[in-house]
């Protein structure tokens, strides 16, 4: 039997009822009254030819995403015993994936580069994914603790402030990736999952670095695991439509960053482009067309409340009504961050009161969690 121990947050923040009309579905996965989204996507039967196009495996896997979202409307009784099968929709969501290692495309950076011949973008990454650590995170938002976190080696983002650099870019150029993480296939990635849960974890948490990179390895990791477990995506959310295709109907729950309210800032700080166009995207589509139950985090950085800070609040208010959003005031000075004069300090005290009284008058929930 394992035994969990929460921080008092942990346990009150369950007793809003907001949060939990939000999150029912990953509530009800923790009681056992659910059923995860991936365990579900593999009892849908597919029929392909793992050598077709890419043209036609995309066209088979839209036609699956709709019989799958039609299951989903049937009763959870229902869906509880279905059997998996040996040829399923993640199978298929998989071998896709490593078609696109051959081009790669899987963030909007569109390096197409050919991973499965040992090239490398921007990540770093070839084919092989690697796993820097993996415990159960005690500090993450209190309704997700004790989290199983999974913590990717490499990110595509270059960001001056980052506070993980270690693991996703300091160590580029200069160290071999084989001598400070563990390499790992499908069949690991889904060892260390299962063992995570079996230490307690109430959700299996891909992050990094980034998880994108890594996706390939994630989806091919559902089809070895087991448990009734939530799904979760711990990202910068900068992928490409085609990637967000690939494990939209499998993650349970989605915790992405959002960072900038505008492109230019995300250029100067993070080297990307099309920054607030992309990110907004993929929150909309996953909001509308995922499990809809998401948790937002903003970093609020220093001097950013009225070029950052308030037009992500705005969009969430219009756009992701059932969002809920962390208002974080971790920011501190990292990384190259000392270089620029503008966020080389924390953010005041006025400016999270700022920001969270924006926030209270556009009706957005955060407390709870933040």
């Amino acid at each position: 039997m394992v035994f969990r121990v929460l921080r008092p947050d942990s346990v009150s923040v369950w007793k809003n009822e907001e949060i939990l009309n939000r999150f029912s579905k990953y509530r009800g996965i923790i009681d056992g009254t659910q059923v995860a989204r991936y365990l579900i996507a593999k009892t849908v039967k597919c029929e392909y030819n793992s050598n077709d196009t890419i043209e036609n495996l995309e066209k088979l896997l839209k036609e699956k995403s709709l019989e799958y979202n039609d299951l989903l409307k049937k009763d959870v009784e229902e869906i509880k015993y279905r059997k998996t099968v040996p040829n399923s929709y993640v199978n298929l969501a998989e071998t896709l994936a490593n078609n696109y290692l051959k081009n790669c495309i899987f963030c909007e950076r569109q390096c197409e580069v050919n991973r499965i011949d040992g090239k490398k973008g921007f990540c770093l990454i070839s084919k092989d994914s690697y796993v820097s650590s993996a415990f159960l995170h005690m500090g993450e938002e209190p309704h997700l603790v004790p989290s199983g976190t999974i913590f990717f080696q490499g990110c595509n983002f270059g960001c001056v402030f980052c506070q993980n650099y270690d693991i996703s870019q300091a160590w580029k150029g200069k160290r071999d990736i084989d001598d400070i993480a563990q390499k790992v296939n499908t069949k690991q990635l889904a060892a260390i999952a299962e063992k995570l849960v079996d230490r307690g974890a109430i959700n299996i948490n891909y992050v990094g670095g980034d998880p994108i990179p890594n996706i390939h390895t994630i989806v091919g990791s559902l089809i070895f695991q087991q448990s009734n477990i939530c799904q979760l995506w711990n990202s910068n959310f900068f992928l490409t439509e085609k990637a967000l295709s690939l494990i939209i109907d499998f993650i349970d729950f989605w915790l992405p960053d959002f960072k900038y309210g505008n492109n230019e800032c995300a250029k100067k700080y993070s080297g990307i482009d099309n920054y607030f166009d992309v990110v907004a995207r993929n929150h909309k589509r996953v909001h509308d067309e995922g499990s809809g139950e998401i948790c937002i985090r903003h970093l609020v950085m220093p001097n950013h409340i009225e070029c950052c800070s308030k037009p992500i609040l705005d969009y969430v208010a219009k756009e992701l009504p059932k969002a809920v959003m962390n208002i974080m005031t971790q920011y501190r000075p990292q990384w190259k961050a000392f270089n620029y004069d503008e966020i080389n300090r924390r953010p005041t005290s006025q400016e999270m009161r700022e920001v969270k009284s924006y926030a209270d008058k556009l009706g957005i929930l955060y407390e709870p969690v933040s």
